[in-house]
Formats: C-alpha cells, structure tokens, sequence
C-alpha cells in the first residue's frame, strides 16, 4: 500500500492541525484541531456553530474534513442527510480512523477531536491528557471542547440535545501513552471525577506503541504549554516524524533538541514541521529573559499593584511570575481555573508547585453569581486553608500582590479600585488580526481609566509593543534559524511545512538542499 499524506487543516494557515497518514492498512491524524483562522471569518462570541445541528454548520463551512465513519453519530441528524450535504460541496471519503496523535492540549492542535467518534483513541502524553480534562472540566459548557469525554445527545423533535442526566453518563474517550506511567491515587481520582451532575463512563489509559501495523514512538519537547510531544511513525516505506509545536528558546528547550537526535538516527523520508515562525530571522527571546525584563519592572513598582497578563493555559508564565513574586516578596494571586489547571498538571508532574501548599500562590475571588461545581469546591477546599484574598484584600495592600488577569478579567479592577502609580504588564503575543487590535485598544482604555501604567501592552495600530517595552513574551514557537536547525539536524528525504502562513520559506531555504512538498488542503501526497 502507497503511503499517502492527506492535509485537511494546517495547510498554508496557523493551527488546525488535521493530517492524514494512510501507510500499511491503517490510518492515523495528527492532531484534529480547530482552524481558528477559517472559524472566525464565519463565528464570534455571540455567533457560534449551533449545538442543535450537531455537525451540519461545521461541515457547511469545511470546519471538518468529509471523511465518513469517523465522527459521532449522535451529532448527525437524522432526519437531514449530512452526507448529501456535504457531496455537494466536495468529494466525501468513507474510512477507519485508528487512533489520533495528540501533541499538545491546545485546542487548534485538540478542539476537533470533540466530534470524532469516542471508541477512537487518543495517543498522548499523561500530562497532555490531565491538561486536556483539566481545561474541558473548567470550561464552559461547549461542543466544541468535548475533547476528554463527550456529552451523549439525542434527538428531541428537529433538534438534537444533551440525553437526561441522571440516565446517561458522558463518555470518556479512550486515551493511550506510550510508556508506562505510575499515578498516585489521587491522580487516579481526577481522571475518575465528574465535575458536573453527569457521571463519567470513565475509560483509564491504556500503553501502546503500535497503531495497526504502525510502530509509534513520541517525543517530549518544548513548547508554551507542558506535555508537548513530537511523534515519529514507522511505515514498510520508512519513517514519518511529526513535529507538533516546539521551539528551542524555553525552559526546556534541550528537549526539543534532544528530539532532533533521537530522530535523525530514524533516517526519516518525511518531516512535516511546523512553520509559525520560519520568516523571523531574529533570535527569540527565552523565558529567562521574560522573567529579567518583568522582574526590573515588577521592581520598580514598589509599594505599588501589579497586573500581569498572559495568555490562557500559559503555565509556563504563570510559574514565571510565581518566581517574580518570591523574589520581590510578593503573593501571586491567580484565577481559580488556573489553579484547577496547576493542581491537575502537578498531578503528573510532581516538580510543579501544588497552589495549595505552595507559600506565594493565593487564590483571587471573582465576583460571580454562580459558580460550577469544580468552582466551588476549589473555593472550599482554599478558603479553609486561608489561601484566597479578595478584592479588598488586595485594595489594603496593593504592594503586596502580583494580581494574574487578563483583558477578559479586566473589570475586576473595579472592586479593586487600585491607586495610580500601579503597572499592567502585557506578556501576551502581539494582536495579529483587526479583531485583536480592538481588543488591545479596549484594554488600553481600561488602563487608562484606573491610572495605570502600561508596559508591553501592543500598539492598536501595528499590533506590537514598542521598541522600549519588547522582551516581555517568549513565543511558543521555533525561530526561522531554529527551524532550519531542527530540519538540518534530522535530516529527512522530504520537508512538508505545516502550521505555517510563509510555506515558501521552506522551499527558498530548502529547495536547493532537500525536497520540499507544499500541502494543499485534501490533496494527498504520495511518497
């Protein structure tokens, strides 16, 4: 059987990673993100795919690939013929899918994952998938996060809504590591919990390293969230390595070095590699930096509040920060679904701080009318150990605090009512998009209302920081040299460039050294 590589997300765009690898009679995807470049141009906030019709809005606009056999069933209307739908817009494949390749928890990468059917597997890491429940339990209710364990559905009249709940359990999906893993009880117990009225049909993780006839290694590497993982597959043709998301300027950037050893020494014919990155020829900056510049400014706001805001699920920063505050002698107060994240991730990585036990993370109280339950038994469980400040707390003595919020939570400040001479640190990517930037110019004018000072807070104009305020966000992705080093390294036959909006840049620097094949969306390449 040829070897066929199928891109149907990832293609010429940045995330949305979905990638077809048909090799020996079976079939596996990389990832099965959300292409949240094509959801927006069609959905905001108040205008979303409707939970009612199951998966017809997704595939009228091509959010999913027109593969039949490998989504939910409960999400296709019966009494509309989805398929026919879908054969009017381009060519419906029927096929197996035997497992999906998961390298990190972000949901460009996971998000789609939510409509496939639950009996297929999901290979990651134990960090990875903790993250990925940790997220969907905090999150609000969405069809389109449903990544660790799915809500059933049924159909009610023309409309398709959730089974009773006292009935039907949600159903866990089946999640595979590579290696052995040793849990504590109380990991064991979170991958168990419910947290909702819903119980969970609980699947627990199963150790493989074969797909079908596919022999899977994974690869830890670096990236801006934790559990990120390179995977190589073996084919009767060679090797396929899967780069996922990495760099090589974090805390752990030997782990993606280390990847590229491990898999030269596989003599790949293919590399599909990530690109965000590829036309920045600049070094990036490393986090150590981040922690130098936020701690010269976190110093020079003595006495004084400050406001550090990052973006959702960056761990990495928050513990950052953490460090910042010891060392200025402050408390960092973080949001409940950060600790909820924090608490799950010290689960399967002991090295990480526990919020409840550690001496400079303290739990913000939000202002909310109603709270889940996962909310409120944190706040329990916190306010019995005296580890939650209120918004008076921090009003009394502002100098003590490094308060993590961000646009989103920006009306909290309003209870705090802080005094001027405070700082607001943006250590958040630039505002790429027209969207974005309206955004940052909201954010502005709430910093200027309370008196603030803003460093790194990006220009509405050109969606960067100035020169003078640079230095205050480490990207989750490879620098255009580190990639080049990274393909150098593990030297393979043929480059695919994925994830990327410059796929040119590979062909420019590449083109006279290697093979490069330019994905286009639903087309295969045969190797």
């Amino acid at each position: 059987m040829a070897v066929n590589i199928t891109v149907y997300g990832g293609a010429g765009t940045i995330g949305g990673n979905k990638i077809l690898l048909e090799a020996d009679d079976t079939v596996i995807s990389f990832d099965f993100g959300i292409n949240y470049h094509l959801w927006s141009q069609y959905f905001e906030e108040y205008l979303k795919p409707r939970t009612a019709r199951g998966v017809v809005d997704l595939f009228e606009i091509g959010l999913l690939p027109p593969l039949k056999g490998i989504y939910r069933k409960d999400l296709e209307p019966l009494w509309e013929n989805v398929w026919d739908r879908v054969i009017s817009n381009t060519k419906v494949r029927e096929i197996h899918l035997d497992a999906v390749l998961l390298s990190h928890a972000h949901l460009d990468h996971s998000g789609h994952i939510s409509f496939l059917d639950p009996d297929i597997p999901i290979v990651c890491s134990p960090t990875t998938a903790f993250l990925v429940k940790a997220i969907q339990d905090s999150s609000v209710s969405d069809f389109e996060k449903e990544v660790c364990y799915a809500t059933p559905r049924e159909e009610q009249g023309r409309l398709l809504a959730s089974r009773h709940w006292k009935k039907y359990s949600s159903i866990q999906r089946q999640f595979c590591f590579t290696k052995p893993v040793s849990f504590s009880s109380k990991a064991h117990d979170f991958w168990r919990e419910s947290v909702g009225a819903r119980q969970m049909d609980c699947k627990l993780p199963k150790i493989i390293n074969k797909i079908g006839n596919l022999e899977l290694r994974a690869f830890p590497v670096d990236h801006s969230i934790y559990g990120a993982t390179a995977f190589a597959v073996k084919t009767s043709d060679g090797w396929i390595v899967y780069t996922g998301d990495l760099r090589m300027h974090g805390e752990t950037g030997d782990k993606t070095r280390q990847f590229a050893t491990e898999a030269a020494k596989l003599h790949p014919i293919t590399l599909l590699c990530e690109g965000t990155n590829i036309s920045k020829e600049n070094n990036a900056t490393s986090e150590e930096e981040v922690m130098q510049n936020a701690l010269g400014r976190v110093k020079d706001a003595e006495g004084k509040l400050v406001v550090a805001d990052f973006g959702p699920r960056n761990l990495e920063r928050l513990l950052t920060f953490r460090e910042i505050a010891s060392h200025c002698g402050r408390k960092l107060a973080i949001l409940p679904k950060d600790a909820y994240l924090l608490q799950s991730l010290h689960l399967t990585m002991p090295e990480i701080p526990d919020p409840i036990t550690d001496a400079t993370l303290l739990i913000y109280e939000e202002v909310k009318n109603v709270r889940e339950k996962w909310e409120k038994d944190l706040h329990t469980l916190y306010q019995s150990q005296s580890k939650t400040v209120s918004p008076e707390d921090i009003r009394r003595n502002e100098g003590d605090f490094i308060l993590c919020l961000s646009f989103w939570d920006i009306n909290e400040l309003i209870d705090i009512k802080p005094s001027e001479g405070g700082i607001y640190i943006y250590s958040s990517s630039e505002a790429f998009d027209e969207e974005q930037r309206i955004d940052v110019k909201r954010l502005r004018q709430w910093i200027e209302h309370f008196g603030l000072s803003s460093v790194g807070v990006p220009d509405p104009e050109t969606g960067k920081p100035s020169e003078a305020e640079q230095g205050l966000h480490s990207s989750g992705h490879a620098s255009g040299p580190e990639i080049l080093e990274l393909i150098e390294t593990i030297n393979p036959e043929v480059v695919i460039p994925i994830h990327t909006e410059h796929p040119g840049f590979f062909a420019s620097k590449l083109g006279s050294v290697r093979e490069v094949r330019i994905p286009k969306i639903g087309v295969p390449i045969k190797l």
